[in-house]
């Protein structure tokens, strides 16, 4: 059976290289969105490396950038906010917290290894109030003496630097001047989706600034209060030089982020299953146009005996044979993304997208051969034979 099936593939060398065709680009179709996929379901199952549960966030703009002590105001204000026996923890903040968008990066130097770095400028308590997993050393504290700014940085940027977090510490590195590494947390990201950058979170002088985001951390059985929490700030920075910004919980936030992403993955699911199924139905048609063509042949294969279940099996090993012959150019093709490093994916994610892609088209192959078929198993060998 297999030796007629490539010889009948053989002749009819036309029909089927438009179909081989067909399943070259299925494939590359199927790869692709496969790599996409696979690639945002592993960034989102690794989390942000952060906990937001029970937080409100909201920051605070100076309107004219004047000069003014942003420094005695928090300080006052995170007096005034702790005081209240619903509030767990007060954080200060800028270019830090998750689920914002704006980013500052600089490049860290070790020796002569040199890795961009995102910078978080944070106070004392944003690693506890965050949750952040210390891996090595610990958090700076408000009141550190050194030489050298003391900064915490997270498992990427040191096993880009020192090869191993425990080697980071106490080590200075180059970024903005000399900084003292106390410290390694696993890691931050602005959002589930994002990919995990180096990082590095560094005690922020709030006393020449023109915004601060402030983070509240309320105790499990209470809710924010933001008008009561407006009216607290009001009594540090009034309205008239003040603005306040972004209020909300950290769960709005987050769904905000993983909406906008939603939706981008749906527009590309959408488009990759509106061609998937445009080529399955073409792949449909053409073998069921083949079936016609050879109902005299099927009919004598019915006539001696074949089952319909056997016609089923020869139309699929063709099917299976087409495939083969499309996807070993597709294959050699696509190979050479992660080898010339065309597309940054990282390999086991291009191997499982690879794997999935080949599983999925035999089974939609198996799939469009499957009605073609059975019109073939409803031919009559008498009446196949009577018009041959």
């Amino acid at each position: 059976m297999i030796k007629h099936s490539f010889k009948l593939i053989w002749n009819q060398k036309l029909k089927n290289t438009y179909i081989i065709l067909e399943l070259f680009f299925l494939f590359v179709i199927l790869l692709i969105s496969s790599v996409y996929m696979i690639e945002k379901y592993e960034l989102y199952a690794g989390g942000t490396g952060a906990e937001i549960d029970n937080m409100f966030h909201l920051r605070i703009n100076q309107k004219d950038f004047k000069d003014v002590d942003f420094i005695e105001r928090l300080v006052a204000l995170r007096k005034e906010v702790l005081s209240n026996p619903e509030v767990e923890q007060v954080s200060f903040s800028q270019n830090a917290i998750p689920y914002i968008w704006s980013m500052s990066m600089n490049t860290s130097i070790y020796d002569s290894v040199h890795e961009s770095t995102v910078l978080r400028g944070v106070d004392e308590n944003f690693g506890r109030i965050f949750q952040l997993e210390m891996i090595a050393g610990k958090w700076f504290e408000d009141d550190y003496q050194s030489a050298n700014t003391p900064v915490v940085i997270d498992r990427k940027l040191a096993e880009a630097l020192f090869d191993s977090p425990e080697d980071a510490i106490s080590k200075i590195i180059d970024n903005n001047g000399d900084k003292l590494v106390v410290g390694v947390y696993e890691m931050l990201k602005r959002n589930e989706y994002e990919e995990n950058y180096s990082s590095l979170c560094y005690p922020r002088d709030f006393s020449s600034t023109w915004s601060a985001d402030m983070v509240v951390k309320y105790k499990d059985e209470y809710l924010a209060n933001p008008s009561q929490l407006a009216k607290t700030i009001h009594l540090y920075f009034n309205k008239e030089e003040f603005a306040i910004r972004y209020a909300s919980t950290m769960n709005a936030k987050k769904q905000d982020v993983v909406a906008e992403t939603n939706i981008e993955m749906t527009m590309v699911g959408f488009f990759a299953v509106f061609l998937i199924v445009n080529i399955i139905l073409g792949m449909i048609g053409i073998f069921g146009y083949s079936v016609k063509r050879r109902k005299g042949e099927l009919g004598i294969r019915r006539a001696m005996g074949s089952s319909a279940q056997k016609l089923y099996l020869l139309l699929l090993l063709e099917s299976w044979s087409l495939t083969i012959l499309a996807l070993i150019p597709a294959i050699i093709l696509m190979i050479q993304i992660p080898l010339l490093d065309l597309y940054p994916v990282e390999t086991h994610i291009f191997l499982q997208a690879l794997g999935l892609s080949v599983l999925l088209i035999f089974v939609l192959v198996s799939m469009s051969v499957y009605y073609p078929a059975y019109l073939a198993s409803k031919i009559e060998a008498a009446e196949a034979l009577s018009e041959e």
